[in-house]
């Protein structure tokens, strides 16, 4: 009886009242957006797919990973699943080719090369062998999907090659009720982009920060993030 008292009190002074939990997460922000379809651009063996299940999101997962060996192990979860589809292939800014850099730990593997200092952040980023991938562009094969989806979150997690899968996806940018990425604070990769920069060009594109919380940690100073996960939502009435 005291908590319904409490949330109408919060809801009429404007307050979004959370309950037991004290922040809000992924989870949430799924729910309330109601997404019907994930695009998981760099899927690696489907670590993210397999969150959003234990998580309870039953909808469309349609993931894309690059490299041979993560791939396999991908397409083996997919098809045990029935509501997961993959694609074998990397996303850019233009259809194409183009080498992959794979690490001896597939997580960072990337179309960037390492940086200089990447290293002192984790030794296994060191490269083991590169692939020759089929690049495609989000907006081609996004658009048949979108037909049929109601509420989109993309998710894109590509080691520093974030900025060409949005270049190639700008329609696709725009119909996303939620874009999740993987942003650092320290370059690992040349030419990838730092997170200030990222946000300022997700505010061109119409998104703003919803929710951030810290991925990795430096190999050489273990309280300090390397990267974050952003979560953007569109801008809206709200933001004034």
């Amino acid at each position: 009886m005291a908590g319904r008292l409490i949330r109408k009190i919060y809801k009429r002074l404007g307050i979004l009242h959370v309950g037991r939990r004290r922040t809000r997460d992924l989870t949430d922000f799924v729910e309330n957006r109601k997404i019907d379809l994930v695009i998981d651009v760099g899927a690696n063996v489907g670590q993210f797919g397999e969150s959003l299940r234990a998580q309870g999101y039953r909808g469309k997962i349609v993931s894309f990973e690059p490299t041979q060996a993560a791939f396999q192990e991908l397409a083996r979860k997919a098809a045990a699943d029935g509501n997961w589809q993959v694609h074998h292939c990397g996303l850019g800014a233009a259809a194409g080719t183009a080498t992959l850099h794979a690490s001896q730990l597939s997580v960072f593997n990337s179309f960037l090369e390492l940086s200089a200092t990447a290293g002192l952040h984790d030794q296994r980023m060191a490269i083991d062998h590169t692939e020759q991938v089929p690049i495609h562009t989000l907006d081609e094969i996004a658009e048949p999907l979108l037909r049929e989806s109601r509420s989109l979150l993309l998710k894109v997690d590509t080691q520093g090659y974030e900025r060409q899968v949005l270049e190639g996806g700008r329609q696709t940018v725009a119909r996303a009720a939620g874009i999740l990425m993987e942003l650092p604070v320290i370059h690992t990769y040349k030419g990838d982009w730092h997170l200030h920069q990222a946000i300022e060009y997700m505010f061109e594109l119409g998104f703003v920060p919803a929710q951030i919380q810290a991925v990795g940690y430096h190999g050489a100073d273990n309280v300090s993030a390397v990267d974050f996960d952003c979560l953007f939502r569109p801008r809206g009435k709200v933001d004034g």
